[in-house]
Parts: C-alpha cells; sequence; structure tokens
C-alpha cells in the first residue's frame, strides 16, 4: 500500500514539475519578446531623434574652406618652431606677449588667438617628451604659463583677458626668460 502511495507522489510531481518547467518555458519566451521590443525601440527612438539634428551641429563636420596642403598643416601643426629650445621659448614668448596685450577691439583678434592656441599646443607637444628640456626651470615655469593661457582661451571667446591674469603671465613669461639666458 505504501509503494503505491509512493508511486503516486512521485506522478503528482512529476506532473507539477513538468507544468512548472512550461511555465519558466512561457516566462522565459515573454522576457526575450519584451527586451527584442525594447531595444529595437530604443533603436528606433535614436534613430528618429538623430534626424532632428540641429544644422549646427552637421557644420560641424563640413568645411567651407578650401583644403589646405600638406605644407600648410605641416606649419600650423609646427608654428613656426625651429627645434632650438631657446629661440623656441622666446618666439613663443613674444608671440604670447602680443597675444595678452593685444586690445579688446583689435580687428585681428579671432587670428591672433588661433595663432597662440597654435603656438601653445606645438611648444607643449615639441618639448614635453624631451626630458632633458622639460626638467628646466624655464619648461616648468612657460608650461604653467601656457596651461594658463591654454585654459582661458579654451574656456571663453569673448571676454578679454583679466588684467590680474595678465599680469601674472606676464609675470611668469619674465621669469623664464630670466631663467634661459642663466641657462636653466
Amino acid at each position: 500500500m505504501q509503494f503505491s502511495k509512493f508511486i503516486d507522489m512521485k506522478a503528482e510531481r512529476k506532473s507539477l514539475f513538468a507544468s512548472l518547467d512550461e511555465s519558466l518555458k512561457v516566462l522565459k519566451s515573454s522576457w526575450n519578446s519584451l527586451f527584442r521590443v525594447a531595444i529595437a525601440s530604443v533603436m528606433a527612438c535614436l534613430i528618429v531623434m538623430g534626424g532632428f539634428a540641429p544644422d549646427a551641429s552637421a557644420a560641424l563636420f563640413t568645411r567651407k574652406e578650401e583644403v589646405l596642403t600638406t605644407k600648410e598643416v605641416q606649419s600650423l601643426v609646427n608654428a613656426g618652431l625651429t627645434g632650438d629650445y631657446v629661440a623656441d621659448t622666446n618666439d613663443t614668448i613674444n608671440v604670447l606677449r602680443n597675444a595678452i596685450n593685444l586690445a579688446d577691439d583689435a580687428e585681428n583678434r579671432a587670428a591672433v588667438r588661433t595663432s597662440a592656441k597654435y603656438k601653445i599646443n606645438a611648444y607643449i607637444s615639441r618639448y614635453r617628451a624631451d626630458r632633458e628640456k622639460s626638467g628646466l626651470y624655464s619648461y616648468t615655469t612657460m608650461s604653467t604659463a601656457l596651461n594658463t593661457l591654454a585654459g582661458y582661451y579654451n574656456g571663453t571667446s569673448k571676454r578679454a583677458i583679466p588684467a590680474k591674469t595678465r599680469d601674472r603671465l606676464l609675470q611668469e613669461f619674465d621669469r623664464a626668460e630670466s631663467a634661459l639666458t642663466q641657462g636653466r
């Protein structure tokens, strides 16, 4: 008698597990379908929203000016640096002093700022990797001043450099020049 009860319980459990297994399969397929629909909806939204991008963003990827020659690109990238550290540092200081002291209403203000940005990038990228030069006091002083000026130029485009910042930059340039004359 107990053996028949045991067989009946085993059959009952088997049918219970079979129905539970069927329910899990249905639930799994429902979740998979739900995830597919969610992913498709997100992708459709991204495609639709991307179609309404403003023309200003599209203008960033197009260029209306003439194409630059390789020599022009190299001159912009090198920004007139020759590889002579002392001459390049003095030239960079002169260019940046002119940019800093430029009048607020000057017509060529944008061109001077652009030239200064190129000069800063070229100077830092040329001498940062040179361990002999990057350890000099004149280089560390210049890099401090150039980082300050680059941060200002990248942060705003309409305001003039504040007097306090300008005075500090000019002081740093004077320190760098004196360090150059001392060979450090």
